[in-house]
């Protein structure tokens, strides 16, 4: 599967996005998944990702499991922890 690929056949996003946020989704790679063919559709259907309410319902259910909308107080906090993982991964992948 790539970005380019069409959305999976009979993918409807606005019911996948009322199922993620009623009950209320819990795996976050899962909805990022369906953030992802939301936003295939969206685009197959020329429309603007960034306002489709289908989409951003989804992304607020993510943004609700990783805690990402507490605001973005730790924002470099975060940064510096990735950085900081990323550099060690590379030092150890050196030959």
């Amino acid at each position: 599967m790539s970005v380019s690929d069409p959305s999976p056949q009979g993918y409807d996003r606005h019911e996948e996005a009322l199922f993620i946020v009623d009950p209320g989704a819990c795996n976050p790679s899962g909805v990022a998944l369906a953030i992802f063919n939301a936003c295939r559709q969206v685009r197959d259907e020329g429309g603007d990702v960034r306002a489709d309410p289908a989409v951003r319902l989804m992304t607020t259910q993510l943004a609700f499991l990783v805690r990402g909308d507490s605001g973005i107080d730790d924002y470099d906090a975060l940064i510096e922890a990735c950085r900081a993982r990323s550099a060690g991964r590379a030092a150890t992948a050196a030959p």
